[in-house]
């Protein structure tokens, strides 16, 4: 029983095997009779660069091994060019000059460009003050004089650094463009189905996806018009520098005289900065030298007033505590003395009957 069964399984496995073998091959034979031919024709481009197209290499058409990639599928028309460069000139208004001019006769143009006089960020105008002048740009060559115009350039002054590099935009743009055929169709898809659409509520969900899509084709669009720009202009980064050829000039030994006389002159001079910095100084605060005066004679004659009302207050308080000491008629000021006087029935103090006794014999003692 188990080997009757055994046989319907065997057969199908081998009928399986060979209608995968068959349809492996007729794909294979798809590919090779160049069956993909038509979707690379379909490219087409809107420059001069349109009509390029990647030649196989014969080892690949050979072995059929796609993995390989030779130097004729790179497309050359796709590669944007820039370079960076440094040249120092000693004419430096004449060699700016000349490159505008070079420029102008290449058919390029300015990207962006700055000048520097080499000065310094201080406000203040020195004379003698040492300036050197530069000039930066970025500007786009036309791709078929780009090596011509990189030689003239570094032929203005001397060459100090240079930077070249490429970059093969070919399988992004071809990927942009697969891409904006698809869109474009899915365009017209959506355009053709709201012709005949009758809901209203459904016409506005297939405008807004239709909207989106238009939206993503302009920048595919931007995209790709951007590369081939990139393509037909290459950058060129320059930057042109002032400098003065060296002479050295004689040492000089100065006398014991000429040293004291510098010395004597920096001083000074120095002296004479401080004083002006100072006196900048002085004028830039003197208004709020003023207030802060102002605030302290307040505060002065303030604490003035309440020292005065203290020492009137105490002098008050001092009057009143004799008066409540010493009762009236018989308080006498203490630089004369006077007989303390009692009124009838008020004890005499043993210090008062000192003073009268003392009082007493003095009297006595001068009429004697």
């Amino acid at each position: 029983m188990k080997g009757q069964l055994l046989i319907p399984v065997i057969l199908c496995s081998v009928m399986l095997t060979a209608c995968g073998s068959s349809d492996s091959a007729k794909s294979e034979a798809y590919i090779a009779n160049g069956a993909y031919d038509s979707y690379d024709s379909d490219y087409s481009y809107e420059t001069s660069y349109e009509n390029a197209s990647a030649e196989e290499s014969p080892a690949e058409a050979d072995n059929g091994d796609n993995s390989a990639v030779s130097a004729d599928t790179i497309k050359k028309e796709m590669l944007v060019y820039s370079c960076d460069m440094t040249v120092d000139v000693l004419n430096f208004d004449e060699a700016v000059d000349s490159f505008k001019e070079s420029l102008d006769s290449y058919g390029g143009f300015v990207e962006n460009e700055s000048f520097s006089d080499g000065g310094s960020d201080s406000r203040y105008y020195y004379a003698d003050e040492e300036k050197w002048r530069t000039y930066y740009a970025t500007v786009r060559i036309p791709s078929a004089d780009y090596d011509e115009f990189c030689g003239y350039a570094a032929s203005l002054g001397d060459l100090r650094s240079k930077n070249a590099s490429v970059e093969n935009v070919s399988s992004e743009y071809y990927d942009l463009n697969t891409t904006l055929e698809i869109y474009e169709a899915k365009e017209q898809r959506y355009i053709d189905l709201l012709a005949d659409i009758t809901d209203d509520e459904y016409a506005v969900s297939v405008e807004k996806e239709l909207t989106e899509l238009q939206i993503q084709i302009a920048q595919i669009k931007t995209r790709m018009n951007q590369i081939r720009t990139d393509v037909a202009y290459s950058y060129v980064h320059i930057s042109i520098n002032e400098v003065r050829e060296y002479t050295p000039e004689p040492v000089k030994k100065d006398t014991f005289l000429q040293r004291l006389s510098n010395t004597l002159s920096d001083a000074g001079s120095g002296f004479l900065s401080f004083l002006e910095g100072l006196l900048f100084v002085i004028i830039y605060l003197f208004p709020y030298l003023i207030l802060i005066g102002i605030i302290i004679a307040i505060i002065i004659a303030i604490r003035k007033k309440t020292r005065a009302r203290r020492a009137e207050r105490a002098a008050k308080a001092a009057a009143a505590a004799v008066r409540m000491n010493y009762p009236q008629n018989t308080y006498h000021s203490p630089d004369k003395a006077a007989p303390v006087q009692n009124t009838p029935g008020e004890p005499i103090t043993p210090g008062e009957n000192a003073a009268s006794e003392n009082t007493t014999d003095e009297t006595s003692s001068d009429n004697k």
